[in-house]
């Protein structure tokens, strides 16, 4: 879209400069008339520039006439002026009466404006009369609109030239046009739509209007040449060939089933069907295929796709057997020909396709699974469909994985060692919404060769991978979080080796096993390598295409942020990674992501929509046994009510992660949730409750030497101290190596300490670490801890501090008092404020009574209107 287009009031994408020429036009003083000509291949949005024009026009006093050419009428002298006249009217006749039916339309002082639109099929005589009179009558304005003539075309010398084309639309505009009418489509198949159509609107409208409204595409769809249409768009695309001799379509067929910009080559494929060539010089005089600079291509750039799907089947696989005997495609094409002119089950073609697939192709999962159903035997069909079922999960094909899964079952090969291992690896092929693991824990035993013959491996090869190598993270990051302290050193061996690697520039070296070694990191408690080692990850996931594994790393890499206490981190990646997650039909991982933001949510104390966004994962994730996902969701809500002075309720929260009987107990997540339960305890009077939790944590850090949780360790003695042993865990908290990176929990402690020390009457030191924590709170976005460190810093006497009750001024209260006030008339009990203010509930009615008392009220009810005034 050019600069213009975000200052003009439309919703086209990409024809702000159209609109400002045509703008420009009609402003032109009104003395005499004038023409404005647009041209624009078939689907190139001449008629929405036109429908934007009118709308605009009409809302600025001009008076709109309509005209549309039809096909139909094309031929017959006269027939375009019956829309403004009974009967056709021809020769010097016509000129008068298409003057005085404009004149009819003329209302006084509005300037009128005659927008034809498929000019093109608007019949000779009555578009001369139309032009002459558009011209030379003052205040009259035509605006016409059509596609080049045809070659061959007895008008298309004498055609009007354009004052406008209409080219297709830049890559920025044609992607935003899709997310507009598909936003959901998934990025492999978006990147496939525009490349196809090549910023054609109508196209770009049409294809993803199928793919948003329909099932996934079928094999078929995702292996033709260009995906199809819709109906509408192919019928009006086709009408290209109208006229066009079978011969010359066949050759056709075989430039849209070949797929190549060779000349040569194409030429040598037409040779099946035409030895003369005569068919293929035919297309080029008629225009539908151009050779330009040793290149050819279609004439449109949605023909290729019309002629592809307009063939039967028959013909489609005769093009593919033609084309399969050439040298020139190479290994994986002639593969693919082959395969897809084939009418039964083929070992040969299928182990053909099956060795020649690349690695990052986009559709692979589709070709995997062709091969599978070209094998003849049942239990190579089940090793293929494993095949593709992985190819879709690590391309984020969800639905694709869910359906191979279910083929997979059906068959009796389904329920061998080596298959059954795969497909608990790639997850339940449940209802719409179960659980598919991020990535599986490592890659299914039957992916590798495994077709009948001679070299074929036994089903007794097929054995897990020893993660004591450094060849297989993903089943070491599948024992971490199973048991994080017997596998401790050896993941973090490998991280060490990934991060010398990256600074090295050799990071990642095979991007979808690297993967696993980002969700080690969080495993571990190593946030910063997870953000590493992830952002690396990623730029070598998308780009071909791998959004399955991609996303699960997103998701390891937004829990990094979160540690790290990186706000927009988290939203940022949770906004891409619930937008994947859509795409891809899976709201198990967006309920992940939803999971990082409401966490983010509970930091800024931002609790309208805050319940509704966690009952809605606990929803889902308790019916379905997902402990990982529901313990996240309590630790939010448990955050939420501790940040708002409702320890109790936090407490209840929280204690769900340890309990026995709890509903979302999780070991890791409770570990990193230790904080707040030690604090919702302490606020609630429950800390006796809590200390076995306490050297729970403490004996599995032993093993695991997580920096993290040694600071939440060191945090929660402090809280739990009596005297003054808290000061030498406050301290040791604050100088764990690798804990300073954890800017919220660091900021929690600092208040924490701040908070102790000022209540041994240490203000100067109070003041330090309370301002310390401030800061660090209002860099993570914590507003709600922002709005607690200023009363602290208050409380010590810190002038500096902002006032946070202006308006009780007038009333004497102290700064403590004022801040009681604010809180109490917000509806806290003493409790409540005492949490939120490190006071006793004791001390908190003392301050009220004194608050009564200086304003002239009696309970808590009164507070907001007497403070407001």
């Amino acid at each position: 879209m050019t600069p213009d287009d975000a200052a003009l009031p439309h919703a086209l994408f990409g024809r702000g400069a159209e609109l400002a020429a045509i703008g420009a036009f009609l402003e032109r003083p009104g003395e005499s008339g004038g023409v404005l000509t647009v041209h624009g291949e078939l689907g190139s949005g001449k008629s929405a520039l036109l429908r934007e024009v009118r709308r605009t026009a009409g809302a600025r006093g001009r008076t709109v006439v309509a005209l549309r050419g039809y096909r139909s009428e094309a031929g017959l002298p006269g027939a375009g002026l019956t829309q403004l006249l009974p009967v056709a009217a021809c020769g010097p006749d016509a000129r008068s009466a298409a003057a005085e039916a404009l004149r009819r339309h003329t209302r006084a002082g509005r300037p009128l404006l005659v927008v034809l639109d498929d000019a093109q099929w608007f019949d000779g005589p009555s578009l001369d009369a139309l032009l002459m009179v558009c011209r030379e009558t003052a205040g009259t304005a035509l605006l016409m609109a059509g596609r080049p003539l045809p070659r061959g075309d007895a008008r298309h010398a004498s055609g009007p030239v354009p004052d406008l084309v209409l080219g297709p639309l830049a890559g920025t505009d044609a992607e935003r046009l899709l997310r507009r009418h598909g936003p959901d489509v998934p990025p492999l198949l978006a990147d496939r739509v525009l490349r196809e159509t090549e910023g054609n609107p109508a196209g770009l409208v049409s294809v993803t209007g199928l793919l948003a409204s329909a099932a996934p595409p079928a094999a078929e769809a995702l292996l033709a040449p260009r995906l199809p249409l819709g109906d509408a768009l192919h019928t009006r695309v086709t009408s290209l060939l109208a006229g066009v001799p079978e011969s010359v379509r066949d050759v056709l067929l075989l430039a849209a089933v070949a797929d190549t910009a060779q000349p040569e080559l194409l030429r040598e494929a037409a040779r099946a069907v035409d030895p003369a060539g005569r068919a293929l010089d035919a297309a080029e005089d008629r225009g539908l295929l151009l050779t330009e600079s040793a290149t050819v291509r279609f004439g449109h750039p949605l023909l290729r796709s019309a002629v592809y799907w307009e063939a039967s089947r028959a013909r489609r696989r005769r093009a593919h057997l033609a084309l399969a005997g050439l040298d020139g495609p190479g290994a994986y094409r002639r593969a693919l020909h082959r395969a897809l002119a084939s009418t039964a089950p083929d070992e040969a073609t299928a182990r053909e396709l099956e060795d020649s697939v690349p690695e990052d192709l986009p559709e692979a999962a589709a070709v995997h699974e062709l091969a599978a159903d070209l094998s003849p035997r049942s239990a190579d069909r089940a090793r293929g469909l494993v095949r593709a079922a992985w190819a879709a999960q690590v391309r984020d094909q969800t639905g694709e994985v869910r359906r191979l899964v279910a083929r997979i079952t059906a068959l009796s090969a389904g329920r061998c060692p080596e298959t059954a291992a795969a497909v608990a690896a790639l997850g339940s092929p449940g209802p719409a919404g179960g659980p598919v693991l991020p990535w599986p824990p490592f890659p299914p035993p039957a992916a590798g060769p495994a077709r009948g013959g001679p070299s074929a491996p036994r089903a007794s090869d097929a054995r897990p991978p020893d993660p004591r190598t450094d060849r297989h993270p993903a089943l070491l990051s599948a024992l971490c979080w199973t048991d994080r302290t017997a596998h401790a050193d050896r993941g973090r061996a490998l991280l060490a080796s990934a991060g010398a690697a990256l600074a090295r520039g050799r990071f990642p070296l095979e991007p979808l096993r690297d993967a696993a070694l980002v969700s080690v990191a969080t495993a571990l408690d190593d946030p910063l390598a997870a953000e590493r080692l992830g952002g690396a990850v990623l730029d070598s996931l998308t780009g071909p295409g791998y959004f399955g594994t991609a996303r699960a790393v997103l998701a390891h890499r937004q829990l990094a942020w979160l540690h790290l206490g990186d706000r927009e981190g988290v939203l940022r990646d949770g906004d891409t990674g619930e937008r994947w997650s859509r795409a891809a039909d899976d709201p198990h991982a967006a309920a992940v992501f939803r999971c990082g933001v409401a966490q983010v949510r509970a930091w800024e104390g931002a609790e309208e929509g805050h319940t509704a966004l966690t009952d809605g994962i606990l929803a889902f994730a308790l019916p379905r046994g997902l402990p990982l996902l529901a313990s996240r969701a309590r630790w939010a809500r448990g955050s939420m009510a501790l940040a708002h002075g409702r320890p109790e309720d936090a407490y209840e929260e929280l204690r769900m992660l340890s309990d026995p009987g709890g509903d979302a107990r999780h070991p890791v997540v409770a570990a990193w949730a230790l904080g707040d339960l030690v604090a919702a305890a302490v606020a609630s009077r429950r800390g006796d409750a809590v200390r076995d939790r306490v050297r729970w944590a403490a004996e599995v850090n032993r093993s695991l030497r997580s920096a993290a949780l040694e600071h939440l360790l060191a945090r929660s003695l402090a809280l739990l101290g009596e005297g003054d042993a808290p000061e030498e865990h406050f301290i040791r908290a604050l100088a764990v190596p690798g804990a300073g990176a954890l800017r919220y929990e660091r900021a929690r402690t600092r208040l924490a300490f701040g908070e102790w020390l000022r209540r041994r009457r240490r203000v100067l030191e109070a003041r330090d670490q309370l301002q310390r924590a401030r800061d660090a709170f209002a860099s993570a976005g914590a507003a709600v801890w922002v709005r607690r460190a200023d009363s602290e810093l208050l409380a010590a006497g810190d002038a500096t501090a902002a006032d946070p009750l202006r308006g009780a001024a007038g009333l004497g209260l102290t700064p403590r008092e004022a801040e009681v006030a604010r809180l109490a008339a917000q509806g806290l009990s003493n409790q409540g404020i005492g949490w939120q203010l490190g006071l006793t509930h004791r001390t908190v009615a003392s301050h009220l009574s004194r608050v009564f008392a200086k304003a002239g009220v009696t309970s808590r009810k009164q507070l907001p209107a007497v403070l407001g005034r």
